[in-house]
């Protein structure tokens, strides 16, 4: 029994396989594809090292198996035999760290870029026309499906999970919904499964009764979707041909509910865990897991202690920290690198530019960091500034054997990050910055804290490299009143709450003022954001967006775009609208949240040392991904 996680890593019997604990890396998708849709060597290292950080599986994402009628992602694996070497060595590299290796198979359905089919006829809002499945359609369907796992098994698969869930084909066919048909395949439940069992049969037969088959399947958080009774209904159909259920919700295929089926800051973590709960009460002979914003170890650990799920899925955890299922296991659980739910991952794959974590600049690029130079001797490196930018270069500098010394003139690290222990949304930010803050304390760093990093003290440490991450400070515009007595800065609105009144005026409308105005929300105040643009956040990622403004949906917050502040009085502002009208808006108090501009730190940039780098926002105002991608290459350069 492992004396961290006693339930957690207990092994796992599904199918013909054991799987070494109750850890899955659940499916997703990268855009490190080869043109003829085989993986390129940094998508199989990217998998390989979730393998290689603990997960009993490791699940290749979002796989179509029909290129004529279901392709729905710009860039994806392609399942032929010409690519099968590369799809055997994306399996192989899984396997040989001990890691079960299994593919996600998908079909759009009606939601396809090309020749959509599905349940019924109907013309989509852009025109296109999506054809209804006849009996030959889907018996041509289901056999696409059985040749995909045919052939992954060929590949060296150990298993394969057919997506049922998220608005895609064979929910579909399952959802009350979406399906409206009126002969043996709509109607009744039964009638409504049979096309996802016939899917499931053709698979079994093409693979034998020995390759485990998995299934993905969930409420789908609609009015008139499919409940949980009908998902446990459908699985008591088809426990018996297949392995294990997944348990998921919401749909991928609408913006308004995939921010359920990938949990935003603005929804509770373990969000779908009390689906799985009663799939799981229901009796079903087969393993069941659950997913959704499973973030920690001790998370899982309480969700398979409580009996509420067999084992858990992570997507985004183990992009964050693909180690965190051996860091738990041996007791270092606090060294897991924590996601921070800002879904930046799945918003820059969507747009096919790269794959990248705001966590973890290491992730999605371990092919490439991999063959990184490594230090041939310990160097002197110096860090100036203990904000999350500091504490990343400091933390990768000392674990690459340098010698580190850090600068902080406040008397306590996690600059602009501090306001986080007062604001519940953001407790994942925090939790990130916690993790900077243990492993700067569990490092050897030397720390000189409420120290000005003077040139002389810089200097006087001999040092080869210099790292300068000073941060930056409040940009203030010339608006009449801005320095009052009833006026705060947005940082100082999380700590001087309670001396703000109970109707606050915020200036401006980046996501700072908007998530200050749900803060002040949660506080009970009356808010009212004020924004120059005609757009409030637009530096947001559509995924945060849709989440908060959703959160804004459930608050009075009142939102005035269109608007430029004049003037603040004690009664409220003044601002004029693009054709020079004016507005008043009461308030007793005011929150300023106009941006940030630099530290100068040129005096700094000049010194005589080896190798000078400026990272994080004293070099451009960022947001905390940008200014640790920055910081960790910086040391990854020394």
């Amino acid at each position: 029994m492992n004396p961290y996680y006693p339930n957690l890593f207990k092994p796992l019997r599904v199918g013909s396989l054991t799987f070494r604990n109750r850890i899955l890396s659940a499916p997703n998708m990268m855009c490190q594809i080869r043109a003829d849709g085989s993986p390129d060597d940094a998508l199989i290292a990217y998998y390989e090292e979730k393998a290689r950080g603990g997960a009993a599986q490791v699940t290749v994402g979002d796989t179509p198996v029909d290129e004529d009628h279901g392709v729905t992602i710009p860039r994806h694996l392609v399942l032929t035999s010409s690519n099968l070497p590369r799809l055997s060595e994306l399996a192989r590299a899984i396997k040989s760290h001990g890691a079960v290796a299994s593919i996600e198979l998908n079909h759009g359905g009606r939601v396809a870029g090309k020749d959509p089919w599905g349940p019924i006829s109907f013309v989509k809002p852009s025109g296109v026309e999506v054809t209804a499945m006849t009996e030959e359609m889907m018996n041509y369907t289901a056999d696409k499906y059985a040749e995909a796992a045919k052939l992954v098994k060929q590949a060296g698969f150990d298993m394969c999970l057919l997506h049922g869930a998220h608005g895609w084909l064979l929910d579909q066919f399952l959802s009350p919904l979406f399906n409206t048909r009126n002969d043996e395949y709509g109607g009744s439940l039964e009638n409504r499964a049979r096309f996802p069992l016939m899917v499931i049969d053709r698979v079994r037969a093409a693979v034998g009764p020995k390759f485990p088959i998995e299934y993905r399947i969930g409420a789908e958080v609609i009015e008139g979707g499919l409940e949980i009774d009908d998902v446990i209904a459908f699985l008591k159909l088809a426990q018996d041909k297949i392995d294990l259920a997944h348990i998921s919700a919401a749909l991928d295929t609408d913006p308004k509910y995939a921010v359920h089926t990938h949990p935003t800051i603005f929804l509770p973590h373990m969000v779908n865990v009390h689906y799985a709960q009663k799939v799981k009460a229901a009796g079903l002979k087969i393993p069941v897991v659950t997913i959704g914003s499973i973030t920690s170890a001790d998370e899982a650990e309480s969700i398979i202690a409580d009996g509420k799920a067999d084992a858990v899925a992570m997507t985004r955890a183990l992009i964050a920290d693909p180690h965190l299922p051996n860091k738990a296991r041996c007791g270092k659980a606090d060294e897991t690198i924590p996601c921070m739910r800002c879904l930046d991952c799945l918003a820059l794959m969507q747009v096919n530019t790269q794959f990248a974590c705001a966590a973890n600049p290491r992730t999605g690029h371990e092919y490439r960091l991999d063959v990184a130079e490594k230090p041939t001797a310990p160097k002197k490196v110096v860090v100036v500034g203990g904000g999350p930018a500091g504490m990343r270069a400091a933390i990768t500098a000392a674990q690459r054997g340098h010698s580190v010394t850090m600068f902080e003139k406040t008397d306590s690290l996690g600059g602009l990050l501090k306001f986080t222990d007062y604001d519940s949304l953001k407790i994942d930010l925090r939790r990130y910055k916690d993790w900077l803050m243990t492993m700067v304390a569990k490092l050897d760093i030397r720390l000189h804290m409420s120290t000005e990093a003077t040139k002389e003290k810089i200097m006087a440490l001999k040092p080869d490299a210099l790292i300068i991450a000073v941060g930056s400070v409040p940009a203030v515009f010339p608006i009449e009143g801005i320095d009052g007595e009833n006026v705060r800065h947005a940082t100082a609105a999380y700590t001087e709450a309670d001396a703000l009144g109970s109707n606050v005026a915020i200036i401006g409308g980046g996501l700072v003022g908007c998530e200050t105005a749900l803060f002040m929300a949660e506080q009970g105040k009356k808010a009212t954001i004020i924004e120059m643009q005609e757009t409030i956040a637009p530096e947001a990622n559509h995924m945060h967006k849709e989440g908060m403004m959703q959160a804004f949906a459930k608050t009075d917050i009142e939102i005035k775009t269109g608007l430029r502040c004049t003037k603040i009085t004690a009664d409220g502002v003044f601002a004029v609208d693009t054709d020079g009208n004016e507005h008043f808006i009461p308030a007793d108090s005011v929150v300023y949240a106009l941006g940030q501009k630099s530290v100068p730190c040129n005096e700094l940039m000049e010194l005589p040392v080896d190798k000078v780098f400026v990272v994080g926002d004293c070099k451009t105002v960022q947001k905390v991904s940008g200014g640790a991608f920055a910081a960790y290459h910086s040391a990854m350069d020394i």
